[in-house]
């Protein structure tokens, strides 16, 4: 899809909410501009080379929602105290970064004394008020 916006000479491409669209516009063009906006850090995942300076053609914001998660599970630890298992799950697809955010997360799991246990799942697309698996 990168490619054919490429072809179209379109003025900007954006890809709000979406990593692997981010990553394969950068890989389809280093002119038209990329402006981008999602949860994982741009600079880990190579998008761009630094925050305040991101050179090249992509700009945009990052969320970085793992670098609050300790905070989180702390929170969510201190409402329901009694927890001490949680489930995460996880469309691995949607982000290069999940190994490591896993691994981030597990580590903030045990730092509050919870098991933080990944679950990871299929697609899910909602078409006609029915679930079905999104085709790959």
């Amino acid at each position: 899809m990168a490619a054919d916006l490429v072809r179209r000479q379109v003025a900007v491409i954006v890809t709000p909410g979406n990593t692997p669209a981010a990553l394969a516009a950068k890989a389809a063009t280093a002119t038209i501009p990329i402006v981008f906006s999602f949860g994982a850090d741009p600079v880990k995942i190579g998008l761009v080379t630094s925050l305040d300076r991101p050179g090249g053609n992509a700009t945009g914001f990052g969320e970085m929602n793992i670098e609050v998660t300790p905070k989180r599970l702390g929170i969510l630890h201190e409402l329901i105290p009694g927890a001490t298992r949680f489930a995460l799950l996880l469309e691995p697809r949607n982000s290069p970064t999940t190994p490591a955010d896993v691994t981030e997360l597990q580590a903030a799991g045990a730092a509050v004394g919870s098991q933080i246990e990944v679950v990871y799942a299929a697609a899910i697309c909602i078409t006609a008020k029915k679930l079905r698996k999104c085709p790959r």
